[in-house]
């Protein structure tokens, strides 16, 4: 099977799922492959693939201010699929994952037992099902409902919540500081909300960043919190230790960002499913282990466009 065309990569971090996009394409030789990838709004070129003792090797590489980044895929050619495993090389750090990766616009794409198609029906059939879109921005279709804060060691009673802006960072100015984000009246029967008991096929939480840091890590919260929410009123900020917050991410910003602004989308698609399941949603952690800030703006910011938006697409049941 040709390798030449779009896909897409699905990779399993151990419970989190990150995406990106690969495309391949014959270089001017005719024979030799080509092309670039695209990952959390960041795109890179495919320095080399190759055919090695029975596998493909693909390397990628992108920069973050300044520092290089590889990632090292190796897979195979299975039912129509990429299968495999894929090193991110970070300075010194590397870290191995599984992934599987999809043809884009394939007629007939492979499907995963646990991943269901939207909508399978037989000729002549008519589908009880309906497909929808919401999405959620506060100032946008008159939706309110987000809310972020700022919980900070070094104010550690004070409430951070009506900034335009927001930073998460293990340092900030001599104590950590973590960002709370919800996004209320998601689901419900009303125009522009998601049924409850839907199927979710997508969520993406967009975040606008505008200042370098290191890799921030996103954790649903388990633990009741409000927009007066502080640092101390929550125990010397949120543990992830599956009690305040899950050990499992949503999703991590990889490495740092490279410019004034950048559109940083995280898939949260778990996460809203468990929602629309019935579990309460009690929104996100932004968790940054580096002690390089990372800056967003929050949902109190003046300009509608730059503030926190949710995505999600559905399929009622």
């Amino acid at each position: 099977m040709d390798l030449v065309g779009r896909w897409k990569v699905r990779i399993d971090g151990g419970g989190e799922i990150y995406t990106a996009d690969f495309e391949f394409e014959r270089s001017g030789d005719g024979e030799s492959l080509a092309g670039e990838y695209e990952a959390d709004g960041k795109k890179g070129r495919v320095l080399r693939i190759a055919r090695e003792e029975g596998y493909f090797v693909a390397e990628v590489a992108t920069r973050r201010s300044g520092m290089a980044a590889k990632g090292v895929y190796m897979f195979e050619l299975i039912d129509g699929r990429l299968e495999g495993d894929v090193d991110f090389e970070v300075g010194t750090s590397v870290r191995s994952y599984e992934f599987q990766a999809e043809r884009i616009g394939a007629e007939s794409p492979a499907v995963s037992a646990d991943e269901e198609p939207l909508v399978t029906l037989k000729q002549g059939e008519q589908s009880d099902r309906s497909q929808g879109e919401a999405t959620f921005c506060n100032g946008v279709n008159g939706y309110r409902g987000a809310i972020d804060t700022e919980v900070w060691a070094i104010a550690p009673s004070k409430p951070l919540d009506r900034q335009g802006t927001m930073t998460t960072d293990s340092n900030n100015g001599g104590g950590e500081s973590q960002v709370l984000m919800r996004f209320e009246r998601v689901l419900g029967e009303a125009d522009r909300q998601v049924p409850p008991q839907s199927r979710i096929a997508s969520a993406k939480l967009r975040i606008v960043v505008f200042d370098p840091g290191t890799t921030v890590y996103l954790h649903r919260i388990l633990a009741p919190w409000g927009p007066a929410t502080t640092w101390d009123s929550i125990g010397s900020g949120l543990s992830v230790d599956n009690i305040e917050a899950s050990t499992v991410r949503d999703g991590f910003s990889f490495g740092e960002i490279n410019m004034d602004r950048q559109l940083v989308e995280f898939d949260v698609t778990a996460t809203v499913q468990k929602w629309a399941d019935g579990e309460p949603n009690l929104g996100w952690v932004f968790v940054n282990t580096g002690g390089n800030g990372w800056d967003f703006y929050s949902s109190d910011w003046m300009e509608p466009d730059l503030r926190p938006e949710l995505r999600i697409r559905y399929e009622t049941r």
